[in-house]
């Protein structure tokens, strides 16, 4: 934290308490009212402003937030494909004999869990960034678009990820309404003689990573320090993202701009 810039360390510790000079804080400190400056609902609190108004939706403000995250997010995945592509198959080693004490219980024995992208090198990934994202059309022929798609011809899988970076009050609706959108998209995969699964994910827009983030990066073997780094670094341009959009609030024009 103390290598955070000052403005920033003091944006993120205050809108995790939400004690930002929002126009509803400033109404119900002073009494003060004032309309969002893009879209002129009255008073509007810190969740409108960095996820809710319609007008930062349709100038592309939000998109802009959550293609930062998805671009990291992606290059996670990149080097992890990459990873898996060099690994060999360990061989299969004999069973050890774990001996117990007299009177003593056996002792559970968990084994490792196993990255959904083991057993083949030759997995491909596609990201909808920079340009609009086709599905693989020797998997089905659709015409949704995935944030992130990976799928092997070897063992005919596919994985399908949809990130959002919704208030940290909403990621429970938006993964089930993710997971409902897709849910038609990994039949007709399955009919097509492909396994599908789909994984909805949230990265909040403060910078709470989600649950579901870190499930999937454990399944794609993402795991130990680098498990601990990629939720960092997701959490880190979530919340860049959201500071610029909070210093950008009142200006009416909008293009896409570095933090």
């Amino acid at each position: 934290m103390w290598r955070i810039p000052q403005a920033r360390l003091s944006f993120l510790i205050r809108s995790t308490y939400d004690t930002l000079p929002s126009p509803s804080n400033l109404c119900l400190w002073y009494g003060s009212e004032e309309c969002c400056q893009l879209c002129n609902a009255p008073n509007p609190n810190l969740q409108h402003i960095l996820s809710s108004c319609k007008t930062a939706l349709t100038q592309g403000r939000y998109r802009w937030r959550h293609d930062r995250v998805l671009r990291k997010l992606a290059e996670i995945l990149e080097v992890r494909r990459a990873e898996s592509a060099r690994e060999r198959r360990p061989l299969k080693l004999r069973r050890p004999i774990h001996f117990v004490r007299e009177g003593g219980g056996a002792t559970k024995i968990t084994q490792p869990q196993r990255s959904a992208l083991a057993g083949s090198c030759d997995w491909n990934l596609r990201v909808d960034l920079d340009r609009q994202l086709r599905f693989p059309t020797e998997i089905t022929t659709t015409n949704l678009r995935p944030d992130i798609i990976l799928w092997s011809a070897t063992t005919r899988a596919v994985i399908l990820a949809e990130l959002t970076v919704p208030w940290e009050g909403g990621m429970e609706a938006a993964h089930e309404r993710k997971k409902d959108r897709y849910l038609d998209l990994t039949a007709e995969c399955r009919e097509a003689g492909w396994s599908a699964v789909s994984y909805p994910v949230e990265v909040g827009c403060r910078g709470f990573v989600g649950t579901s983030t870190q499930r999937f990066l454990k399944s794609m073997g993402v795991t130990g320090p680098k498990l601990r780094n990629a939720m960092k670094v997701l959490a880190e341009e979530a919340e860049q993202g959201s500071f610029w959009l909070w210093l950008r609030r009142k200006d009416q024009a909008w293009g896409k701009q570095g933090s």
